[in-house]
């Protein structure tokens, strides 16, 4: 299957924006059904990745000749989302379900389902991600800084910050969203622990206006079956149960 990525990999004057991708087999399966790698981690996704991007190519068909596993690592997030999306499409199908709660009264929704073929693809020109005139700005204080999408590795931090340092998640969340902070370019907790509430709020601000990337729309709008309001879930491709042959079926498991 031949996929288009909303963003793609800049090599050069080359973007390689479609990816050739295989299904899943039962080598993917046995990282999916190992501990280690999913219990309260993402583990499965790099070896998902790697194995299962079989190419990298520009919309000509010319061919990306470096290392996959490189490759992945420099993909930001919307396209390993595209990815692992279409990798679950081809493997079982467009048909998916999947449970939601209410948000309004928590009633457990089941049995919602969308087609994964009909997820909108947001793409990210060519010219806006050269484009770094949104991303580098001033923060109230004068601090000039440079924002950037998330990558696979800022995936992983962020699943060990909610796990094991729920006492800085702000401001651990925000330096992995910062390239550069003045004359800082590893950005750490720290570095955003000393900026004053004002630089806080107005990086906060920012990161909400400006496009970073493309992305495919995992937002999924539905209706409570119970009290009838209107509410959004958002699908965890990261989630190894995203990959469960059941959530092709008619009912899911309880």
């Amino acid at each position: 299957m031949l996929v288009q990525l909303p963003n793609g990999l800049l090599d050069g004057s080359d973007l390689f924006n479609y990816v050739e991708i295989d299904e899943l087999r039962g080598k993917q399966q046995n990282y999916l059904a190992d501990r280690e790698l999913v219990v309260g981690n993402v583990g499965h996704i790099p070896k998902i990745l790697t194995d299962l991007t079989l190419a990298l190519q520009t919309k000509e068909g010319l061919k990306w000749g470096g290392n996959m596993e490189d490759a992945i690592q420099k993909l930001p997030s919307g396209d390993l989302e595209t990815i692992l999306l279409k990798i679950r499409e081809k493997t079982y199908g467009d048909r998916f379900y999947f449970e939601a709660v209410c948000p309004h009264c928590e009633h457990k929704n089941k049995d919602l389902r969308i087609n994964l073929n009909e997820l909108e693809l947001d793409v990210m020109s060519l010219e806006k991600m050269l484009d770094k005139s949104e991303r580098v700005f001033k923060l109230p204080s004068g601090i000039e800084c440079e924002i950037k999408p998330i990558f696979l590795r800022d995936i992983f931090e962020v699943i060990k910050i909610t796990k094991n340092k729920q006492n800085e998640l702000i401001t651990s969340v925000l330096a992995l969203s910062l390239k550069r902070l003045g004359d800082i370019t590893k950005v750490t907790t720290d570095d955003v622990a000393k900026l004053s509430m004002k630089d806080i709020m107005g990086l906060k601000e920012k990161l909400e206006k400006v496009k970073l990337e493309g992305s495919i729309d995992t937002e999924i709008e539905t209706s409570c079956t119970s009290c009838g309001k209107d509410f959004s879930t958002k699908l965890d491709v990261f989630d190894p149960g995203f990959f469960d042959p059941s959530k092709g079926s008619m009912s899911t498991p309880t």
